[in-house]
């Protein structure tokens, strides 16, 4: 599983390129809500597939989506006093 050029986003958002990831997964991953989560989707800020109400994502695109935007883990932020 070859995760090059996402060195600068933390261990805890890499994931297999190849997995399909769902909008509970990742909002439990970045601490936010799933309505967050889906809107991002809505709004093609992050790249998802949408089938009926439901929307994936490929770890690709969720580990793209993490270094565009710089997302740190909350209890990173708080300990670095962002």
């Amino acid at each position: 599983m070859s995760k090059r050029g996402y060195d600068d986003i933390h261990d805890m958002f890499k994931v297999d390129p190849d997995t399909i990831l769902h909008v509970e997964t990742i909002a439990e991953m970045v601490g936010m809500t799933q309505e967050t989560v889906r809107s991002w989707c809505r709004t093609g800020k992050l790249a998802s597939y949408q089938f009926g109400k439901k929307y994936i994502v490929t770890g690709a695109d969720f580990m793209e989506f993490m270094k565009l935007h710089r997302v740190k883990p909350n209890w990173l932020q708080t300990a670095e006093g962002v």
